[in-house]
């Protein structure tokens, strides 16, 4: 018997491009911070997105990048890469 198993999609964060969108836009970490309602610490994680330091889980790093992302008018595909 065959058992029908879900794929498990893995997202990742492409934190140079939240990176570069800040840069081009002018904005200091503690701006982007504020405006987003996340620390200076949480933004430099996400523009590092091989760290795992200041977020309790995945999912909720994924959402403070989407919150930025949307800020700085990326899309989802811009700077999220998901894998399966």
């Amino acid at each position: 018997m065959m058992l029908n198993r879900k794929k498990k999609i893995d997202q990742r964060i492409l934190g140079e491009v939240l990176k570069a969108a800040r840069e081009e836009r002018g904005l200091p970490h503690e701006v982007l911070a504020e405006v987003v309602c996340l620390t200076k610490r949480h933004i430099k994680e996400l523009e590092d997105a091989d760290t795992f330091l200041t977020f309790y889980s995945m999912a909720i790093k994924i959402q403070a990048a989407k919150r930025v992302g949307h800020y700085l008018g990326l899309s989802e595909d811009q700077y999220l890469k998901y894998t399966e």
